[in-house]
């Protein structure tokens, strides 16, 4: 009688399968890491021009503000004072200049309350070259010269309008009592259209 003995004593396994999909893991992980790879360098690339570009721009800031300084030192030089005067001077004029007094009043116009008339207008640049109007401003009633500020406020034209002074006075003519006030605002002229020229009337 014969008898089949299997001695192994593990289960049979098909080593060439395994190879392949070993060898096909190691490929795919290569290749992630190469992908990996890749990306950082580029990101790496990338964060080192916008560091070059930064610095390239910060440079050039330091070097307008360096101009900036001598030339704000050369314009306080006692013997430069009468020729910076002049220049702020005419820089003024010109800026005063950009008031159109029709455009102005034209404006005041579509937000003047009724029975509400402007007596005087006193306009000047300041320091921060803004245009600044004071208007002298008569009405019949105390509420005139509030719903011209709401008036104004609402306005793309003014800026910050405010009452700063207030009075009650009789007129020359009628003897009515009037109220006068003073309001102050920021005024911004509309700019022209390209190409057309815009008459400006001086003050």
């Amino acid at each position: 009688m014969r008898l089949n003995i299997n001695l192994a004593s593990l289960k049979y396994e098909d080593v060439r399968q395994f190879y392949v999909r070993w060898r096909a893991a190691i490929g795919l992980t290569a290749l992630l890491t190469l992908l990996l790879i890749g990306l950082a360098w580029i990101n790496y690339s990338s964060t080192s021009q916008s560091k070059q570009r930064i610095s390239e721009q910060q440079a050039r800031i330091d070097a307008l503000q360096k101009k900036r300084e001598a030339a704000a030192i050369t314009t306080n030089l006692p013997e430069n004072h009468e020729v910076t005067a002049q220049k702020n001077y005419w820089n003024r004029q010109i800026k005063r200049r950009q008031l159109s007094w029709t455009q102005l009043f034209n404006d005041l116009q579509r937000i003047m309350p009724a029975r509400a008339f402007v007596t005087t207008v006193h306009p000047e640049i300041t320091p921060d070259d803004r245009l600044k109007l004071t208007l002298g401003i008569k009405g019949d009633t105390h509420a005139n010269g509030l719903e011209l500020v709401k008036k104004m406020e609402k306005s793309e034209r003014f800026r910050a309008p405010g009452i700063t002074a207030e009075s009650v006075e009789k007129d020359a003519h009628t003897g009515a009592q009037m109220y006068r006030f003073d309001i102050s605002t920021f005024y911004s002229p509309p700019t022209p259209a390209p190409g057309r020229a815009v008459a400006k009337e001086g003050f």
